[in-house]
């Protein structure tokens, strides 16, 4: 009997580790597949396919963010502010899925404080003031959660840039913690192979203003 059990453990075992493995496999060909999206139907297509992995997984909170990170390059891409900005309406859900299924992670703190600074530009006017403490605590929080988050640490330098640009402020304490997270960016290692390593596209702006101010 003993030697039965330990058998079908062990199959119970072997089907789960080659579940695993479909799981991370469609998962990493769907992740790079954002990056070199051609369109914004092929982001759609990419947030669908993450949806579907999120409900048939029902306890990944991975397949949620990548929902949203597909809604989110997608809005980079439309010009017009209104759909803009559901577009990104549509990355809060996703992404809110994903914060049901892991509090107080880091990557998704720093995720939605993005999606609601990307918001700001849609009406920057009257969203400056009311969604500027919202972000600064989201950013906040993903850097207390995990201080080595380059994400977090570039957005929240990114924030703090644009705040000191506005009212003619010098840059810097953003200056610091943008060049912190490029360092951070060249030695992330996520022991995670599904784990977020996006963020760096574009950074070369933001330190050239860095190495402007100096």
């Amino acid at each position: 009997m003993k030697t039965i059990f330990t058998l079908l453990l062990a199959i119970c075992s072997l089907t789960v580790s080659a579940d695993n493995g479909k799981y991370e496999k469609a998962m990493l060909d769907n992740i790079q597949s954002i990056y070199t999206a051609a369109s914004t139907a092929d982001l759609d297509r990419l947030t669908n396919t993450f949806s579907r992995i999120g409900d048939a997984e029902k306890d990944k909170w991975e397949p949620y963010y990548y929902a949203s990170l597909s809604q989110v390059f997608k809005a980079f891409r439309i010009k017009d502010a209104q759909v803009q900005d559901k577009v990104l309406d549509e990355a809060l859900v996703s992404l809110s899925k994903a914060d049901g299924l892991s509090a107080n992670n880091s990557e998704i703190k720093a995720m939605e404080g993005f999606i609601y600074m990307i918001k700001i530009g849609v009406d920057p006017g009257t969203r400056g003031q009311t969604l500027s403490p919202k972000i600064y605590g989201l950013f906040t929080k993903a850097m207390q959660l995990d201080p080595n988050n380059p994400r977090a640490v570039l957005f929240m330098g990114q924030m703090q840039m644009g705040t000191a640009e506005f009212f003619g402020q010098p840059l810097g304490q953003s200056c610091q913690l943008i060049m912190k997270s490029l360092e951070m960016f060249d030695t992330q290692a996520p022991s995670n192979p599904l784990a977020p390593t996006w963020g760096s596209y574009g950074l070369e702006e933001w330190t050239s203003k860095c190495n402007g101010a100096e």
